[in-house]
């Protein structure tokens, strides 16, 4: 039995050597070097070639190779009988917040001005009244550890639990209602949605006429959250005050994209939060033992919703 690993837009090399060092038994292969489909039991993929799965008849589970798995729920050849995993480790969700815990600082507090400052010798302290109010789209795994991170800085923090479950707590909103409450209260509106039908634009004209002239829009869920056209329409008519971006409908973005340029929008290379090889490795193969064991893949998808 073997272990497929098609990941076309990642270097593979250092993840490989991982893999057989901490499990040289195991057959492990790199796509396009398949070898026998039919010996290959279970797949990591991400954003793998169409067909591939339609190839791939004895597999006993799939798992996505991050924390999204719609580009495996979208695939019409994933068998409906095979169970889902991903792979999101703790470390994933730590670099997540770290990551929105220094952008939403660094904009809130102005810094890169006391950089400008610097250069010309001038002296002019300035520090905000207040904390950010937080709104966080997605109370997961990477949104309860961005609630936790935001929360001990002292920073108010409300939510929006798209599907309304268990909400005792009534800082969390649900519903578009709540959503839009929580747009109107936040200075940093944070998506960190799984993509599915009901959430894909979901960051939309409506939503941004909800926000504060001064506020800003973070995205690193999927960039098809995400209205574009409605982004830069509400960015130059000073109904929103920026947008912090990681994530885009096509990637890379293309270089003659208007992202690149606009004033205020910061784009960063889908790098918040990308799992280390040392780390991918041990869940990779802790995911395919628990398969083999009859118990399915870490962090199971749920098919009926999508994530």
């Amino acid at each position: 039995m073997a272990i497929l690993l098609a990941i076309p837009d990642r270097n593979l090399s250092n993840l490989s050597s991982e893999l057989h060092r901490k499990a040289p038994n195991l057959d492990f292969r790199i796509w396009p070097e398949t070898g026998p489909t039919h010996e290959i039991d279970f797949a990591v993929l991400w954003r793998h070639p169409p067909g591939l799965l339609g190839q791939l008849t004895n597999l006993k589970a799939v798992t996505s190779f991050g924390a999204g798995a719609e580009h495996l729920m979208s695939d019409p050849d994933l068998p409906r009988q095979i169970p889902v995993g991903r792979l999101a480790g703790p470390r994933l969700a730590s670099d997540m917040a770290a990551y929105l815990v220094a952008q939403v600082f660094l904009h809130w507090r102005r810094l890169p001005e006391f950089r400008r400052q610097q250069h010309e010798g001038l002296w002019a302290p300035w520090t905000p009244h207040r904390p950010p109010n937080i709104g966080l789209m997605g109370l997961g795994k990477m949104g309860q550890a961005a609630l936790d991170a935001f929360r001990l800085l002292g920073a108010p923090v409300q939510a929006f639990n798209r599907s309304g479950s268990n909400l005792p707590d009534p800082s969390v909103k649900t519903g578009r209602s709540g959503l839009h409450e929580l747009a109107t209260w936040a200075d940093y509106l944070i998506c960190l949605l799984p993509l599915t039908e009901e959430t894909r634009g979901i960051l939309d004209g409506q939503l941004f006429a909800r926000m504060q002239p001064h506020a800003v829009v973070v995205n690193v869920g999927r960039g098809a959250h995400l209205v574009e056209k409605d982004l830069v329409q509400a960015l130059d008519s000073a109904n929103l005050g920026g947008a912090i971006l990681d994530v885009f409908e096509q990637e890379p973005l293309a270089s003659e994209h208007p992202f690149w340029t606009h004033p205020k929008i910061t784009v960063t290379p889908h790098c918040a939060s990308v799992t280390a090889d040392s780390e991918a490795a041990d869940l990779i193969i802790e995911s395919y033992r628990q398969v083999l064991a009859g118990q399915g893949p870490l962090d199971p998808i749920d098919r009926s919703c999508g994530y």
